[in-house]
Formats: structure tokens, C-alpha cells, sequence
């Protein structure tokens, strides 16, 4: 995982651990939006610095992670009951991400949404976390 540098952005979805099959995604999502393994790392840190410097092939990289994932539905918004099953979300963790889509589901273009709902959960997420709250307990 860290050779890749690509653990920290992943694991913001507590995706626990990286399987070869989430490697592959990941490599299939950087060709399909002309991301080098460089240019996502730069974009990654630079998203979790919260830095405006993230372009539409980010975003769009994050749609394809998401739905490869399964965590967008037929409509291509995020899937709440999929992220409950997958993830050992609190019950504090799940009414933050449902504010993350009343925020962002009028959000039509696909990869602004998909870039808005990843960023606002993972936030509610590590604030849970800095707050000393731990994934899965409540």
C-alpha cells in the first residue's frame, strides 16, 4: 500500500485493506482519466490539504473509484445503505454522510458530485476520528 502512496486517499472511505482487485480499479480509473500514478498522488495530498488545486480527471477519477466500488446507484448518486453495509460506519458517521447527500445530490454533473460526496464524508469521517470517536463504536 504505501509503495503505491496511494493508501491514505483509499482508506478515506474505510475500505480496510487494499486488495489486489481495489489495485486494479485504482490502475483501470487512472487510465480511463489520464492520471499517471504522480499526477494522483500530487492531487490526492493536495485534496487532503483541501487545496483548490484538484482537476476534472481527479474528480472524474473519484466518480470511477466510487462506482467500481459499487457506492453510486443506478442514477450515479451515492449509495447510502451500500456505504452502511460495506463500511463500520456509527450511527454519528451515517447521519453526516446523509447531510453529505441532502447537500450534494442536486449536484447533476456526475464527477463534481461523486468529488463533493467523497470530500464531505471522508471530512465528517477524520473529524470523527480527531474528536477521538473510532469507526464503529458509538
Amino acid at each position: 500500500m504505501n509503495s503505491l502512496n496511494i493508501g491514505f486517499f483509499l482508506t478515506l472511505l474505510v475500505v480496510g485493506s487494499i486488495s489486489s482487485e481495489d489495485i486494479a480499479k485504482h490502475v483501470d480509473c487512472l487510465e480511463k482519466n489520464n492520471l499517471s500514478q504522480e499526477e494522483f498522488v500530487t492531487m490526492a495530498r493536495a485534496a487532503k490539504a483541501e487545496s483548490n488545486e484538484i482537476d476534472e480527471r481527479m474528480k472524474c477519477y473519484t466518480h470511477c473509484i466510487l462506482e467500481s466500488w459499487g457506492y453510486l446507484d443506478a442514477n450515479g448518486k451515492f449509495d447510502l445503505s451500500t456505504l452502511r453495509e460495506k463500511d463500520r460506519l456509527t450511527e454519528g458517521d451515517m447521519k453526516n454522510a446523509e447531510q453529505c447527500k441532502n447537500d450534494n445530490d442536486s449536484v447533476e454533473e456526475k464527477c463534481e458530485y461523486s468529488y463533493q460526496m467523497f470530500t464531505c464524508i471522508s471530512k465528517a469521517i477524520e473529524q470523527a476520528k480527531k474528536d477521538g470517536v473510532e469507526m464503529g463504536e458509538e
